[in-house]
């Protein structure tokens, strides 16, 4: 997934543009993905509560949707990111 334009005038950290980029790289055609926030962490160098906290403002901005995903044990996994635009 292309990341849009529109991002750019949002008025983001570099932080969340970061992390939203990555997210864009990883979503399939439908703008879904569901990579680890350890994994974002390390695949753009940050800590994983800088991650949190990023994911949370870009959700709060209408950027991201999350969803928690479950396994068949009832026991949690790794969210599913869903990638929007304003």
């Amino acid at each position: 997934m292309i990341v849009p334009e529109k991002i750019y005038k949002l008025k983001l950290t570099s932080t969340e543009i970061n992390i939203y980029q990555y997210l864009c790289s990883r979503a399939n055609k439908q703008g879904e993905c569901f990579p680890s926030q350890t994994t974002i962490a390390k695949a753009v160098n940050m800590h994983r509560s800088t991650v949190n906290q990023a994911i949370r403002r870009l959700q709060d901005k209408n950027l991201l949707i999350i969803e928690q995903r479950r396994r068949d044990n009832g026991g949690t996994s790794s969210n599913l990111y869903r990638i929007g635009v304003m």
